[in-house]
């Protein structure tokens, strides 16, 4: 067969279910292929047409984020990937897996017994090296493709080095000649299965339950543990029998914890100063700076996949004892132990009482979220504490947020009550722009559930909107969108006035690089593309848009709520 039906039919063997694109030139050969797998009946993979690069690696990774399954984006020669270069140094750090193919020339019709791609490449296609090398530094692994020998060999690598842990994107050249050339793919398919093993050392084990089981004032730092459901579930439970606090860094990545259980606490710096033991789960940045934490005797236990991040230029925490496996299955040992263990029987009355400490702590502070809210619900422009507040209100439970600002990510973590594990994700690592394109393939993933993307007017104004909007009426994918319309950039207005409290922009109020100015109309980008689209101005107006959008998403359109708020910001 052609190598672009090998390559679909690798796809299709290694279980894909779409194919994000944001395509050039040189994809004619698995166009065909698609055409011709549509016409005998595939049901995958799926092709979505993607209308901005950004928007195919972002979803791509939205979708994996969710489902736990990564897929396949096609891009167009080294500009696609040049153009999705923040969103691939995004999903490598956050070690999200897919493979990227861009495409490539190897021979620019000099070889008449290969298919010529065109002129274009000579003139302005092409870079030396290819994308693999232009992008390397922004993947897990790149490699371009030099044969069509190896054409089917080399994908299916590229997919298993996508997933082996720590996962990460792949991006692999693909010459558009050796798709138009035969290759040879075997009926026969080998599954090449790899069973790891997970046992974990004994003594080590012993070591962490030791420290945990006999801990006065322990305490839980967590950040991507909740991209596994089971992980969640275990770190739950043994926080629940040892009566653990948890607190989700300012810069959480999922639902870690439900965030209305009583164990659970607002991410305070000074508790670590009084903690021992701390345990790291899954965390890249529990503190800052790596070396202000805990006290110097302080024991610090470390529950990872990967150690010491080899992704950053600079790691430098310190910990006693690091338990390097999935944080599931070390969880899960734990917990299995510490139930049998003689120093949790004989530590429960303790257990008990710092129970009844941090759940009355727990209490306090949500009830004084609350009222502060409560105290701002009249204020014109609206209260960022009330918009939270109305939103906790409305939105279901069963609902995936998908969270997108700066400023305001902590009060939106803390008011907009979460409790099931994959209903939150945001934006931690790059830049801004991902948020629409993350909501759009979160609910690819779970048609079945609403998802809302709760985004700043600084970072929509990032976003391929009309990219997204757009895909979003063609594949009918209904998410619901609240801005966060202060007008301005408060992020770098703080910063302005942080370092130069008595600076000249403070005495004339000239704030270069804040104000978001004349600001637009947002809702008409909805309308534009046959969504629906609120301005809400006054509180009283809030609830009703929310609860108006929720309906138009539950009858398969888009909605876009924007919410012009004062410039109050979060400490």
């Amino acid at each position: 067969m052609r190598g672009g039906q090998a390559l679909l039919k690798i796809m299709e063997r290694a279980g894909i279910d779409y194919i994000f694109s944001s395509p050039g030139s040189e994809w004619p050969p698995v166009w065909d292929a698609l055409a011709e797998a549509a016409s005998q009946g595939a049901s995958k993979p799926k092709y979505i047409n993607c209308r901005h690069e950004a928007l195919a690696v972002a979803m791509a990774a939205g979708y994996t984020k969710v489902s736990g399954k990564p897929q396949v984006v096609l891009l167009h020669a080294s500009v696609g990937p040049l153009n999705a270069a923040m969103f691939l140094r995004a999903a490598y750090q956050e070690r999200v897996p897919m493979v990227v193919c861009a495409g490539e020339s190897v021979a620019y019709g000099e070889d008449g017994r290969l298919a010529d791609p065109g002129g274009q490449w000579l003139h302005s296609l092409s870079d030396i090296g290819g994308p693999a090398d232009l992008l390397k530094r922004c993947v897990k692994w790149s490699d371009r493709i030099s044969s069509s020998s190896i054409l089917v060999s080399t994908m299916e690598r590229a997919i298993r080095i996508a997933e082996e842990p720590p996962p990460g994107p792949v991006l692999l050249g693909v010459p558009f000649e050796w798709m138009m050339e035969e290759v040879c793919l075997s009926d026969f398919h080998r599954s090449n299965q790899a069973v790891r093993a997970l046992e974990l050392d004994e003594r080590a084990l012993e070591e962490a339950l030791g420290l945990l089981a006999d801990a006065k004032n322990p305490i839980v730092v967590t950040e991507y543990l909740g991209r596994d459901i089971k992980a969640v579930e275990r770190l739950v439970e043994l926080c629940e029998l040892l009566a653990i606090p948890v607190m989700e860094s300012h810069g959480a990545a999922f639902l870690t914890s439900p965030r209305t259980h009583p164990l659970y606490l607002s991410y305070d710096p000074a508790r670590l100063g009084a903690a021992d033991p701390v345990l790291i789960a899954e965390a890249v940045s529990p503190w800052y700076p790596a070396g202000k934490g805990p006290k110097s005797d302080t024991r610090v236990l470390l529950i990872a996949e990967e150690f010491p991040n080899s992704r950053l230029p600079f790691w430098g925490y310190e910990v006693d004892l690091a338990l390097i496996a999935r944080p599931a299955v070390t969880l899960t040992r734990l917990v299995e132990r510490m139930r049998g263990s003689k120093r949790f029987a004989g530590n429960r009355a303790a257990y008990q009482e710092r129970l009844a400490r941090i759940q009355q702590e727990h209490g306090h502070w949500k009830s004084a979220l609350r009222d502060e809210a409560e105290k701002h619900a009249d204020e014109v422009p609206i209260n960022p504490r009330w918009l939270c507040c109305v939103l906790d209100r409305c939105i279901p439970a069963d609902a995936m947020i998908v969270q997108e600002t700066t400023i305001y990510r902590t009060l939106i973590q803390e008011m907009i009550r979460r409790t099931r594990p994959m209903s939150y994700i945001a934006r931690l690592t790059g830049g801004l722009g991902v948020g629409l394109s993350y909501a759009l393939g979160a609910k690819l993933a779970i048609k079945d559930r609403p998802v809302f993307a709760l985004v700043g007017d600084g970072a929509f104004h990032y976003n391929p909107v009309m990219a997204c909007l757009g895909l979003a009426q063609e594949y009918g994918l209904p998410i619901i969108i609240v801005l966060f319309d202060n007008q301005r950039y408060l992020s770098m207005e703080r910063s302005l006035l942080k370092y130069f409290p008595d600076g000249s922009a403070k005495r004339t109020g000239i704030h270069y690089g804040g104000p978001i100015s004349p600001n637009p109309d947002y809702r008409l980008l909805a309308h534009a593309y046959g969504g629906h689209g609120v301005r809400v101005v006054e509180p009283k107006e809030l609830q009703p848009a929310i609860e108006q959008a929720v309906e138009h998403a539950a009858h398969g359109k888009f909605a876009l709520v924007d919410v012009i708020l004062s410039d109050y910001a979060p400490r």
